[in-house]
C-alpha cells in the first residue's frame, strides 16, 4: 500500500509505503519538514482508504492507474499512422491502425490496477482494498474543491 502525496509546505512529490510509516508520520523528501500523517483505523486494520490521511478530507475517487499523457500519445501515433494509410490510399491500413488503437486501449483498461485520489489535495491510494463509498470521478464534487482551492491564500 503506497500514498503518493505532495509537501504541503514545498509541494515536493513524496511516496511512503504505509508498512513503513510510524506514530509520527513521514518527512518531506526535498525539505525535510515533519508530515503528519493521520491514518484511520480503515487504512491501518482493513487496507480501505475512507478520508484523505494527509488533509481530511472526506472526498475520494477512483480511476485507472494509467499515464494519461501516454495515452494521448497512444491515440496521436495512431492517428498519425492513420492518416498516413489514408495518404497512401489504403483505407484498410487506416481502419487496422485505428482498430490496433482500440485494442491496446481496452487491454490497458482491463489490465491496469485501479488508484483512489483525493479530490482536496490530488494525494493518490495504491494497492489499497476498494471502497464501495469511493466512486468515479464526479465534476460536481471536484469543482467545489477547486473553487475552496482558488479562495484559499497560498502559503
Amino acid at each position: 500500500m503506497e500514498i503518493r502525496f505532495r509537501c504541503p509546505a514545498c509541494s515536493a512529490l513524496n511516496e511512503v509505503e504505509v508498512s513503513a510509516l510510524t506514530g509520527e508520520g513521514t518527512t518531506c523528501a526535498a525539505c525535510t519538514k515533519k508530515i503528519d500523517l493521520d491514518l484511520s483505523e480503515a487504512i491501518q486494520h482493513r487496507e480501505v482508504v475512507d478520508r484523505c490521511p494527509i488533509c481530511n478530507a472526506p472526498h475520494l475517487y477512483v480511476q485507472k492507474d494509467f499515464n494519461q499523457k501516454l495515452g494521448l500519445g497512444i491515440v496521436v501515433c495512431a492517428g498519425i499512422i492513420g492518416l498516413i494509410f489514408v495518404a497512401l490510399d489504403r483505407p484498410l491500413g487506416f481502419y487496422l491502425s485505428l482498430l490496433a488503437a482500440v485494442v491496446l486501449d481496452a487491454l490497458l483498461y482491463l489490465l491496469l490496477p485501479k488508484v483512489t485520489i483525493c479530490y482536496a489535495c490530488r494525494s493518490e491510494f495504491r494497492a489499497f482494498r476498494p471502497n464501495p463509498e469511493n466512486g468515479p470521478f464526479d465534476l460536481k464534487i471536484a469543482d467545489v474543491y477547486d473553487r475552496k482551492r482558488k479562495s484559499s491564500p497560498a502559503p
